[in-house]
């Protein structure tokens, strides 16, 4: 598997490359050496050559494509430092960001299949942890500037609704999408702040006893 403390190769860059979009138009099911040599330009073998088993290439595309991520989630996060507590200019460039990765359909497409292998590959799995655990740490850090509490517990909330606002924007048309990731994040984030602001709900753990009550 590759290893980010050291730049890719020219032609592995190719190769992963290439596997991000075989990923995105076929599924893990179509990603295989071949195909991948295929989508690359290059000779058959080549990629066999770099990475010699199915699991080797699925983790080396899955290392790739959530350092990409994760480089744009920091570039993200020194932006937002220089504006804490901005909840109009955090949702202005959350959406700025998921409008970028939406040009790059293939990419975000690759992590979602590449993110339900995991729950099924370990090694996958690792990858995908690793790179949410920064991700958490990001917004936690953002989240503790603003100067609200329990900062670990609001990362989680806004990761996971924000996961969940990307998927859905894949499956709006193109023309469509930016609106759409404008409107939910400002309204999410808005809400989320808010939420914590007025009464500080999010600062403590809700009672177990309390999940799943049914008003009479």
């Amino acid at each position: 598997m590759p290893d980010r403390s050291t730049p890719l190769s020219p032609r592995m860059h190719d190769l992963l490359e290439a596997a991000v979009s075989v990923v995105a138009s076929g599924g893990l099911r179509g990603l295989t050496h071949r195909a991948v040599d295929a989508r690359a330009g290059l000779p058959l073998g080549t990629c066999s050559a770099y990475l010699r088993t199915r699991l080797a290439l699925q983790t080396a595309l899955a290392q790739y494509v959530a350092d990409r991520l994760a480089d744009d989630i920091t570039a993200l996060s020194k932006r937002l430092a220089k504006r804490p507590g901005d909840s109009g200019y955090a949702a202005d460039q959350t959406t700025a960001l998921f409008v970028a990765w939406l040009d790059d359909r293939d990419l975000v497409v690759a992590r979602l299949e590449l993110s339900l292998e995991a729950a099924r590959e370990p090694a996958l799995a690792e990858v995908f942890a690793a790179w949410r655990e920064q991700l958490l740490d990001v917004v936690g850090e953002t989240v503790s500037r603003s100067g609200r509490a329990n900062p670990r517990a609001q990362a989680e909330a806004t990761v996971s609704a924000l996961e969940g606002v990307l998927l859905a924007a894949l499956l709006k048309p193109p023309t469509e999408c930016g609106t759409f990731v404008g409107d939910t994040v400002s309204t999410l984030l808005g809400a989320l702040a808010a939420y914590t602001r007025d009464s500080g709900a999010l600062n403590a753990p809700v009672p177990r006893q309390a999940l799943g009550r049914v008003p009479t």
